[in-house]
């Protein structure tokens, strides 16, 4: 008697472990996808991100040319060999006539210049030297050099444009824009991610209901027949049941279709093939998570590229005004070199006593007479920027409305997402409630499928709840460029993007 008791605690102790290793196989098997899962795996492989680093390095290269544009160039020149065989028209002093003389010469010339441009004053300051080397053929044969060692110059505009010195405050600014951008870029990729991943979880809810729902709809449909027969319902309510479980089996299989549909959406945004049973798991509620309006709309003025924007807007708009201004004005420049040559019939006296080369050039252009012309574009650039400026305002004021409006749905979000739980939950016990009612004969047909409508919609609504509130989430997080949940500033290593 105790063998047989012994053996039987030996058999129930084995039969549990066998089913709780059962279950953990199982739970091994399923691959759970949680929303971090998927922002983690979207910022790495979608091709979102792939376009947003690319377009970066097109920023980044461009403001290391502007960089490259202020620091001196050196330059070579050179035609090392001209031949040049034809008829010139000569004037004969002789004959007091023009006469056409065959001419044949070779040319070799080569030129180093050094060349620096100075931002601040629009100065363009160069050093060259050059070699120049003439053979003359024909009746008489001539070979000649001529040599500038040194020249050192500058050209300095007065009343000019100078590019360079607004440049030096729209290339770093765009630079800036450009490294948000790509940050802010990342944040839409986190928003597409949640979008697809409560698609996802959305439609495999749905599906997990609609199967409970047939189970459901095939077991009182089994009851109603056995009632039938003893009389206890009527033939329209055994058809109404019959008819359910058919409605039952036409909505799993079209949530099975979007199921299928949605996961593969998920798949290849990600560039990543789920498993077969991969299941959605929903992210839970912070409910301690609260965003100051004010914080918010700070942090937007320091980090959003658009704010950024609007700011190169306004330099952009003054630049353009002055560019008219200084273009419709008279224009005034100077041109000055000092050099050392020489001219020699061979290579080494070209290069021995040097004279003086010198030149100094002052420009002026001004109109005389343009019938209002000049003026007339002047009054245009400004008025364009004042209504720039409107513009620019008007911008401003609205997106820092768009991010109060998201930050205070946000905070409201939280609220709803625990009422749309809770009634999920109750609509839930409900119809549990109302089933065994009915099995009991106490509710019709009718209760029971409008308690089942009610749990399904509830259900529903407190995804979609929940999805609201996590784009909101990362709308607010697009905006301010700033992750709430862990109080620090969205940062990247840039240097890692550039090959």
């Amino acid at each position: 008697m105790l063998n047989r008791k012994k053996v039987s605690i030996i058999i129930v102790c084995f039969y549990n472990a066998m089913l709780f290793f059962a279950q953990e196989k199982k739970a091994e098997l399923t691959q759970v996808i949680t929303l971090n899962y998927v922002i983690e795996k979207a910022s790495k492989n979608s091709l979102d991100i792939f376009k947003a680093k690319r377009q970066y390095e097109v920023n980044f290269w461009e403001f290391r040319s502007f960089k490259a544009s202020l620091l001196p160039k050196i330059d070579f020149s050179a035609n090392p060999f001209t031949y040049n065989r034809r008829l010139v028209e000569r004037y004969d002093s002789e004959q007091n006539i023009d006469v056409y003389r065959l001419q044949q010469t070779i040319n070799s010339f080569a030129n180093v210049s050094l060349s620096q441009n100075i931002a601040a004053t629009g100065t363009r300051v160069f050093l060259n030297s050059s070699f120049n080397r003439l053979e003359n053929f024909g009746i008489s044969q001539l070979e000649t050099y001529s040599t500038t060692p040194v020249r050192i110059g500058l050209n300095q505009p007065i009343m000019a444009f100078n590019r360079f010195k607004w440049q030096q405050k729209t290339a770093p600014l765009e630079y800036e824009i450009a490294k948000k951008d790509l940050i802010f870029d990342l944040q839409t990729i986190n928003l597409k991610s949640v979008q697809l991943f409560f698609a996802w979880a959305l439609a495999s809810k749905k599906y997990e209901i609609a199967k409970e729902n047939k189970t459901s709809a095939e077991k009182l449909y089994e009851i109603g027949k056995k009632r039938y027969k003893l009389v206890a319902i009527e033939r329209d309510q055994l058809l109404n049941l019959e008819l359910d479980v058919y409605n039952a089996q036409t909505r799993l299989t079209k949530l099975r279709q979007n199921l299928v549909s949605t996961k593969a959406a998920l798949q290849l945004f990600l560039r990543e093939d789920l498993q077969n049973n991969a299941a959605p798991e929903l992210p839970v509620l912070i409910s301690s998570l609260h965003i100051d309006t004010q914080k918010a709309i700070d942090l937007a003025y320091k980090n959003n590229p658009d704010f950024l924007n609007l700011e190169l807007q306004k330099i952009e708009a003054l630049r353009n005004l002055d560019r008219t201004i200084k273009e419709n004005r008279f224009d005034l420049s100077i041109d000055a070199s000092y050099g050392l040559n020489q001219q020699a019939n061979a290579f080494a006296n070209a290069y021995n006593n040097f004279l003086d080369q010198q030149m100094v050039a002052i420009k002026l252009q001004m109109p005389l007479l343009d019938w209002g012309e000049r003026r007339g574009n002047i009054k245009t650039a400004k008025v364009n920027k004042e209504v720039v400026d409107i513009e620019i305002q008007q911008n401003e004021n609205k997106k820092k409305q768009n991010i109060l409006e998201d930050v205070q749905d946000f905070n409201a979000q939280n609220q709803l997402v625990a009422v749309a739980l809770r009634s999920s939950e109750i609509a839930k016990e409900s119809y549990q409630l109302t089933e065994k009612r009915f099995l009991s004969g106490s509710v019709d047909f009718l209760n029971l499928t409008t308690s089942r409508n009610a749990w399904q919609n509830a259900n529903e609504n407190y995804i979609q709840t929940l999805q609201n509130y996590w784009t909101l989430y990362y709308k607010v997080q697009q905006s301010t460029l700033y992750n709430f949940l862990q109080n620090y500033d969205l940062i990247q290593d840039f240097n890692k993007l550039i090959k």
